[in-house]
């Protein structure tokens, strides 16, 4: 018997190298269409994905069949060579199931590379096994044997190949890594069959003959494998269509959803598995780096370090935080920006992702850091409010009681800023407050604070306050940078400062405890002369919890009906007799007894009881008037808290209807202050009142600083000299001529003049001689009710208006006008 071996693979003049090179084509163009078709697989559900695998794998095995049968007839053996039928079909069967259990193994791995390791060794097993399957199929007459260490070798090559190229597959899906995969498997397919081809070997003799049926010749081998070929051809150009086709789908589904993610004013972020797929334009704008840049970066690397716990909640679970949760991006320049982030999970390219809608907090933040900003602090001055003020009076109380030293509050209120106000304006006014400021900081430590609560009232905490006498020091410091001169509208204004101090712990040992008794201190100061500190004293305590208690009592008094009317005649001076009375409030106390206007009206002005109390006297004493026979008329003080209000006209009114007293009757006598205030407002509401037709007294006249001008510009019925005059009348003759002078005035304007707070005959004698026509005092009868004051009072106010009267009352005026 005569043995031949023959080295196959290893002479290249063995092969029909065209027919070698058509294999080789045919086996790429498997692999790019299974490549293709892979790619497929992890953008679709998993559902469609079970069709994708097994076309993918039958595709490749028809491939590996072909190339190898290809190959086959390309190689001359040297003698006739038959296929056996059934062992070819179980060549194709095995590289079809081998295929597709390696891209399940490959597909389904919890992890990538374990899917390439496990995927590629299957893979390579089922070529290794299709290929010497094939090999047995082989019939000619001869023994074949294979070298154990090629055979492993190749399948080795089929393994580590197919495993790179899984491998490969994993991480980027691109065109050129599809190339690139391609030839790996390619190289893996060739690299076995010639690798294993080189491990055969044949000896010739006679087989022994099988049935025609089961062999197949080469002529039926080269149509079978051609019809393979054409259907790997057509596969490939079926998938080539189909993926071109899915990918123009694909891109015209990526620019919809780009563009409508771009038209979005919220950042948008698209990111599977914690790698981002897209990001819209707001999202490029918010993290300073273009939205295509950001595309395959680590979700992570985009936000802050505190923000991993919440990132990986909306990572890893989106559909059970779709509130907005709060966190920090690093933008491009190394910024924090405040966001706020809401996950959902979506279907994206045909597979799970996430989408993260982000929210700039950045003017929110900004927003709610002034809003908190105003709201503890003064929207004129900028310095602290009430309420922050009192958290640092806390702050520094603590330390002061950990460190066993002082501390000290300082109420301080601005004297003789209200003519300022109103001689400049609010504007003007607001320019003082804000230099007062200023000035008040300028003064402070960094342990200090000082705060405006309104107004003009300040308050100032002191730190580590050693002595009282520091807080002297301090407070002359105040006092003199407040009364330097302020420029306002290149005028200079003064004003000064009243100042209450209140120490920890002796006068308090809490903030409000120690804010009341410097708000305490401060009133006794403003009492003392202004422009002086005040130290707290228990005794101010005890008289504001009078005062208090007063207050209590005073706002029930209306209710309680403890008010009384009582009256003062005015005499005429040429009549001898009353013209009418005017009407004196008391407010009869159950426990203090009856108490004078004086004793209670200012603490119902302060607390705003005057506007109720007010009322009550020109209802009550417009019914007592219309008892009184005619033409005696009332005059009735107007309060300019009454006078502020707008419903004044419409009391008095009601007041006339109710007890049907002639307005003609009625003389409302109004201070000067009412008018400086809004001289607009006032002239209008003068003029209200005037139409109902009742009389108007300019009270205290001579006061002010611009009388005159307020007698120019609206014209009264009758004048009131203020009392202060009338005291030096006889005694000093400067006064004796300023009331005659405004007696002059007067009657040159036609105006009545009335002279209160005559109490001596001497004085009397005076103001008859210079013509006034009414005068008011207790020479004539002390106030009280209306009609005590009888015929013997009356007679008696007579015989006093004659015994006073001047003889030559013409001459002897003229002489105490004389200079």
């Amino acid at each position: 018997m005569n043995h031949v071996h023959a080295a196959i693979g290893a002479a290249i003049d063995q092969y029909n190298l065209p027919l070698v090179a058509v294999a080789i084509c045919i086996c790429a163009i498997a692999c790019f269409t299974v490549v293709n078709l892979l790619a497929r697989v992890h953008d679709v559900p998993r559902l469609q994905a079970a069709l994708w695998l097994p076309a993918a794998a039958l595709t490749f095995g028809l491939g590996v069949w072909a190339t190898h049968f290809l190959a086959m007839l390309a190689f001359h053996a040297g003698m006739a060579v038959a296929y056996s039928v059934p062992e070819t079909i179980n060549s194709v069967v095995i590289a079809a199931i081998g295929s597709l259990l390696a891209l399940i193994a490959w597909f389904l791995a919890p992890a990538r590379w374990a899917g390439a390791l496990l995927g590629g060794i299957v893979l390579g097993l089922s070529i290794g096994g299709m290929h010497y399957t094939g090999v047995a199929a082989m019939r000619m007459p001869g023994y074949m044997s294979l070298n154990a260490a090629e055979v492993w070798a190749s399948v080795g090559i089929g393994c580590v190949l197919s495993t790179l190229a899984l491998a490969r597959f994993n991480s980027q899906r691109g065109a050129r890594r599809r190339l690139e995969v391609t030839f790996w498997l390619t190289l893996a397919i060739c690299g076995l069959h010639f690798t294993g081809m080189a491990a055969l070997r044949i000896t010739v003799c006679a087989p022994a003959s099988q049935p025609a049926a089961t062999i197949m010749g080469t002529s039926s081998l080269a149509v079978v494998v051609s019809s393979c070929s054409l259907a790997v051809l057509i596969i490939g150009l079926a998938a080539l269509l189909m993926e071109r086709v899915l990918a123009r789908r694909a891109a015209q589904e990526d620019h919809r959803l780009t563009l409508m993610n771009n038209l979005a004013r919220e950042a948008l972020i698209i990111h599977r598995n914690g790698k981002i797929l897209e990001a819209n334009a707001a999202a490029g704008s918010l993290l300073g780096d273009p939205a295509e840049h950001l595309a395959g970066r680590e979700l992570s690397a985009l936000f802050a370090a505190d923000s991993a716990a919440t990132l990986k909640r909306q990572a890893t679970q989106p559909n059970q935080h779709i509130w907005p949760e709060e966190m920090q991006v690093i933008t491009g320049a190394g910024q924090l920006v405040p966001v706020e982030i809401t996950s959902q999970t979506i279907s994206f390219r045909r597979a799970p992702a996430t989408v993260m809608i982000l929210r700039d907090l950045s003017d929110r933040k900004h927003s709610e850091a002034r809003i908190s900003h105003l709201a503890h602090h003064d929207i004129l001055t900028d310095l602290p409010s009430r309420s922050l003020l009192l958290e640092r009076l806390q702050k520094t109380l603590l330390l002061a009681s950990m460190g066993g030293t002082g501390a000290a509050v300082l109420y301080l209120d601005l004297d003789r800023f209200k003519p300022v106000n109103d001689l400049l304006g609010h504007a003007g006014g607001d320019e003082v407050l804000v230099q007062v400021a200023q000035r008040l900081r300028a003064e402070t430590r960094d342990s200090d604070a000082v705060a405006r609560l309104g107004g003009d009232e300040f308050v100032m905490v002191v730190a580590n306050v050693p002595s009282a006498e520091n807080i002297r020091s301090l407070a002359d410091r105040l006092i003199r940078s407040i009364e330097r001169p302020f420029t306002i509208d290149q005028r200079d204004v003064r004003i000064g400062v009243s100042i209450g101090a209140a120490l920890y712990p002796q006068d308090g040992q809490d903030p409000e405890t120690l804010m009341r008794a410097a708000d305490m201190a401060m009133y006794h100061a403003k009492a003392s002369g202004r422009g002086v500190l005040q130290f707290f004293d228990s005794i101010m305590d005890e008289i504001q919890r009078e005062r208090r208690l007063l207050e209590q009592e005073l706002s029930g008094a209306v209710q309680r009906d403890e008010f009384v009317l009582h009256y003062q005649p005015l005499i005429n001076c040429r009549t001898h007799q009353p013209d009418g009375f005017e009407a004196l409030l008391r407010w009869n106390n159950k426990t203090r007894g009856m108490m004078s206007a004086g004793q209670f009206i200012p603490l119902a002005e302060e607390t705003g009881l005057i506007t109720r109390i007010d009322h009550w006297v020109i209802e009550h004493a417009c019914a007592d008037a219309a008892s009184w026979p005619a033409p005696l008329q009332l005059s009735v003080n107007i309060s300019p808290s009454q006078f502020r209000q707008a419903g004044l006209p419409v009391i008095v009114g009601e007041a006339l209807a109710k007890s049907g007293l002639d307005p003609a009757r009625l003389e409302l006598e109004i201070t000067e202050s009412v008018l400086i205030e809004d001289p607009d407002r006032a002239f209008k509401m003068l003029s209200q009142l005037r139409a109902q037709g009742v009389r108007l007294v300019m009270d205290d006249f001579g006061t002010g600083y611009s009388s005159l001008n307020y007698l120019r510009l609206f014209r009264f019925d009758k004048i009131k000299i203020d009392r202060s005059f009338v005291p030096d009348l006889g005694q000093n003759v400067d006064a004796g001529t300023i009331v005659g002078a405004i007696i002059d005035l007067g009657h040159t304007l036609g105006l009545s003049v009335t002279v209160e707070g005559v109490e001596t005959h001497r004085q009397l004698e005076e103001i008859l001689a210079r013509n006034a026509d009414q005068v008011q005092g207790f020479l004539f009868a002390r106030p009280g009710p209306a009609e005590a004051f009888g015929g013997d009072e009356a007679a008696r106010s007579a015989r006093l208006m004659r015994d006073c009267a001047p003889a030559k009352p013409a001459s002897r005026r003229r002489r105490a006008l004389a200079p």
